[in-house]
C-alpha cells in the first residue's frame, strides 16, 4: 500500500515539472510582451554637442521613435556614433523611464597636424586621427620629424616603428600644454632631433627640452621665463640642463 503512495507521488512530481516550465514560458513571454507594448522611445535628448548637431548625432546613433527602451542595445549605439564622427570622444547613454533616451557627448578638438600619407591629418590630443586637412586650423600643433603611417579617420595614430617611442611623448606634451592653457601658443613640434623635443613658442621662441623630461615641470619653466622677459625679445629657451632655464637671445 504504501509503495503504491509513493508511486503516485513520483507520478504526480512527474507530471508538475512540465507544468511548471510551461507557467515559466508563460510568465516570460508575458513579461516580453509588456516590454514590447511599453517603454517606446518617445523623445530623444543630446547633451553635451557643439560641432555636430543634434540630429547628425541621433543619426549617427541609429536609434529611432517606437524603439524598445529597455531592449536598446547601448554598446552598438555608442559604437555607431564613434564610427561617424569621429570628433565624439566619450557617450554616456541614460535610459529616462517611461518613454525618454538622452545622449551625452564629449567632443575633442585638432590638437596637432602631422603629415602622412595624401597629406595632412589632424590629431586630438589622445592620438586619434580625427580628419584630413587642407589647412592647419588655429590653436593646433604642426608636428614634424615623424612618419605617420597609414592614417585612418577615427583610428588612432600610428607612428613607424623607429618613432614609436616619440609617440606617446608627443602626447604627453600635448596633453599637459592643453592642461596648462598653453597649446594654442605652441606653432610648430619638431621631434627629428634624437636628444630634445624642440618647439615653437608664441611665434618668439624656439624651446628645447630633454625626451625625457618632467614635461609639465619644464612648461612652468617656459612660462616663468617668457614672464620675465621684455614683449619684443626673441630667442631660444634651453631647458637641457637639470633645474635651470636658460634664455639665449636672438
Amino acid at each position: 500500500m504504501a509503495s503504491k503512495r509513493r508511486n503516485r507521488r513520483r507520478r504526480r512530481g512527474r507530471a508538475s515539472f512540465p507544468l511548471r516550465l510551461l507557467c515559466l514560458a508563460v510568465v516570460i513571454a508575458a513579461f516580453l510582451g509588456a516590454l514590447t507594448m511599453f517603454f517606446r522611445i518617445d523623445m530623444i535628448v543630446v547633451e553635451g554637442n557643439e560641432r555636430y548637431t543634434e540630429e547628425q548625432i541621433i543619426e549617427a546613433a541609429g536609434v529611432q521613435k517606437e524603439q524598445n527602451l529597455v531592449l536598446l542595445n547601448k554598446y552598438k549605439v555608442k559604437q555607431s556614433i564613434f564610427d561617424t564622427l569621429p570628433y565624439v570622444e566619450t557617450v554616456v547613454i541614460n535610459r529616462k523611464y517611461p518613454d525618454a533616451l538622452i545622449l551625452t557627448v564629449t567632443e575633442c578638438s585638432a590638437s596637432a597636424a602631422l603629415t602622412g600619407e595624401n597629406g595632412t591629418w589632424l590629431m586630438s590630443d589622445e592620438g586619434k586621427i580625427l580628419e584630413r586637412a587642407a589647412q592647419i586650423p588655429e590653436g593646433c600643433a604642426r608636428v614634424t620629424g615623424c612618419t605617420l603611417v597609414e592614417p585612418a579617420v577615427g583610428a588612432m595614430a600610428a607612428f613607424a616603428d623607429e618613432d614609436s617611442y616619440k609617440f606617446e611623448r608627443l602626447l604627453t606634451l600635448l596633453r599637459t600644454a592643453e592642461d596648462k592653457q598653453l597649446l594654442s601658443m605652441i606653432g610648430e613640434i619638431d621631434l627629428s632631433d634624437g636628444t630634445a623635443i624642440t618647439f615653437t613658442y608664441l611665434d618668439r621662441f624656439t624651446v628645447k627640452m630633454p625626451w625625457d623630461a618632467d614635461i609639465a615641470y619644464k612648461l612652468g619653466n617656459v612660462r616663468t621665463v617668457v614672464e620675465q622677459l621684455e614683449a619684443n625679445q626673441t630667442g631660444t629657451i634651453n631647458l637641457m640642463n637639470d633645474g635651470r632655464a636658460d634664455f639665449i637671445p636672438e
